[in-house]
């Protein structure tokens, strides 16, 4: 049989029985290598000789068989509610180095800010089998927790609260950080303010809602809010219909920068200039806010520390035992006013 005729070499994906024969160990040492993230302790030589035979191989475990041997796939799911949002790069990002430092792969999942699609996504991260998930996509309802916790999945929620504390919490002082945009507006002596809400059935905007209106209730007037999406679009939409009327507000607090970058756009629509005609204050502290010729004042929501830390709760939960799980914990950062150039004094 000539070359051209020669059948193809036969090849086949190398094993964890090829690395243990490549470095010398039993295959028990090379599951133990391969699931480091467990503290299983390995004498340094030993690991380098199995880095090394995995690399020569080109062996790539598969997630899928580790979990069945060990009831764990080494995988983390995190749920957003819109991956478009300004706020999320950040968290999304100390969220994965977190998980990935430790030996977790991240699962993204982006609700679109549709509980019922939320649901669909946690129900799809259960069926590949997540050692955890981190929420941030969460509404006032639990069914997602609920699912999640019936099928032995740790939850950490970041960023997002509930009503009650029903699983591990990583938040920013959002009434906390309410009060003091609101306090910032009216200590440049703005009196006619205006709020541009999220949505009440998410916690930390009716939080912040709530510290708007503590703040303004002395104020001795009606002071409007307008609910819209936390979204650029929602923002400008609800600022147009804030300030296109006869006595328009000299200063607004928006419930997000996201919201605000549209509040924004609402005032180059109508001709109105930032500070000069109308102060702007956001929540969150995105990296688009930091700009030149856009300088946003806001509340720092402290994204990546939040992020860390939520990652650190679910990473100390997921080998513990679920009947010995201790109670909820509730980490609050504090809500920190970054002032910039988008408020300052009413004209006279």
């Amino acid at each position: 049989m000539d070359d051209d005729q020669a059948a193809p070499e036969h090849t086949r994906r190398p094993t964890i029985k090829d690395v243990a024969d490549r470095a010398g160990v039993t295959k028990a040492t090379v599951s133990k290598y391969l699931n480091r993230a467990h503290g299983y302790a390995m004498a340094a030589s030993t690991r380098e000789r199995i880095r090394a035979a995995i690399q020569e191989l080109d062996f790539e475990p598969s997630p899928l068989a580790r979990g069945l041997t060990r009831s764990a796939t080494s995988t983390i799911g995190l749920v957003v509610a819109d991956i478009r949002s300004q706020f999320y790069p950040d968290l999304v990002a100390s969220i994965q180095a977190a998980a990935e430092a430790a030996g977790y792969t991240l699962v993204l999942g982006s609700s679109g800010d549709d509980p019922h699609r939320e649901l669909d996504i946690v129900r799809s991260m259960a069926h590949r089998r997540v050692d955890g998930v981190v929420l941030v996509a969460v509404r006032s309802e639990s069914d997602n927790i609920d699912y999640l916790r019936r099928r032995g999945i740790q939850i950490v929620l970041a960023s997002r609260d509930l009503p009650e504390l029903v699983a591990d919490t990583v938040v920013v002082d959002s009434l906390a950080g309410g009060r003091a945009a609101t306090r910032h507006l009216v200590s440049l002596g703005h009196r006619r303010l205006a709020h541009v809400a999220g949505e009440a059935t998410v916690k930390p905007f009716a939080d912040r809602r709530r510290g708007f209106e503590l703040e303004t209730a002395g104020l001795g007037a009606e002071v409007p809010v307008a609910v819209a999406q936390s979204s650029i679009e929602g923002g400008r939409a609800a600022a147009l219909r804030l300030l296109d009327v006869g006595s328009p507000p000299t200063g607004i607090f928006f419930a997000s920068d996201t919201m605000a970058l549209g509040g924004l756009m609402a005032c180059a629509d109508l001709g109105l200039r930032v500070p000069d005609d109308v102060s702007i204050v956001g929540f969150d502290n995105v990296t688009v806010g930091q700009l030149p010729g856009i300088g946003l004042t806001t509340i720092d929501s402290d994204a990546v520390r939040v992020g860390e830390l939520a990652t650190e709760l679910l990473l100390k939960r997921i080998p513990a035992p679920r009947d010995a799980d201790p109670a909820p914990t509730l980490i609050t950062r504090p809500a920190v006013l970054v002032e910039r150039t988008s408020a300052a004094r009413p004209r006279a």
